[in-house]
């Protein structure tokens, strides 16, 4: 806690001038009272917030599991049964949607690391890999490398991009006729 804390240092320097290295915050509220009952307010503010808010949370899965739990007291051995094997099915889909995307994602990355396929794996953070198919994910991937090998190709065309080469026997060739019309007054 001694780390955490700023110290205040008003004394002064070798040139007669008054330091301020920092503030000592829990001497501070000790000393003003008001300040003290400010932060005192402030605080009990955001416990009761975050208790109000677990709370909520809490009641919102606890009526949850009152009404799952009621519906199933008024269906027969049959129904509960069923509704057992959605809920696990819904389940099963949920996380065989999660592997999936898991799977996509490795293979994203195996793309964009190849060799002869690669560009910048940042772009695979645009992906929304449980609503994707490896289809899509090919099409999409072969977009990114085929729009990042022409940005690739236009920065280096314009960094090869040279000026022509100074020839001063054609800029002198210019001016002497310039120079010689100037002469005979042939403007």
């Amino acid at each position: 806690m001694e780390n955490e804390e700023e110290k205040v240092d008003t004394g002064a320097n070798e040139t007669g001038e008054t330091e301020n290295k920092g503030t000592n915050y829990e001497e501070l509220i000790s000393t003003d009272k008001k300040l003290q009952s400010f932060v005192d307010k402030k605080v009990t503010q955001g416990i009761s917030t975050a208790v109000e808010k677990a709370r909520k949370q809490w009641q919102l899965e606890l009526d949850t599991e009152k009404t799952e739990a009621e519906k199933l007291a008024q269906m027969n051995e049959t129904q509960k049964l069923q509704y057992e094997l959605n809920k696990q099915k819904r389940l099963n889909e949920e996380t065989q949607k999660k592997l999936n995307a898991r799977d996509l994602k490795d293979e994203a990355i195996k793309i964009a690391t190849t060799a002869d396929t690669a560009f910048d794996p940042e772009f695979l953070n645009l992906f929304d890999y449980e609503n994707m198919t490896a289809e899509q994910l090919q099409e999409k991937t072969k977009l990114i490398k085929t729009i990042q090998d022409r940005i690739v190709e236009k920065v280096v065309n314009e960094w090869s991009k040279e000026k022509p080469p100074y020839n001063p026997s054609q800029d002198n060739a210019n001016n002497m006729d310039v120079q010689v019309s100037q002469v005979f007054g042939n403007n």
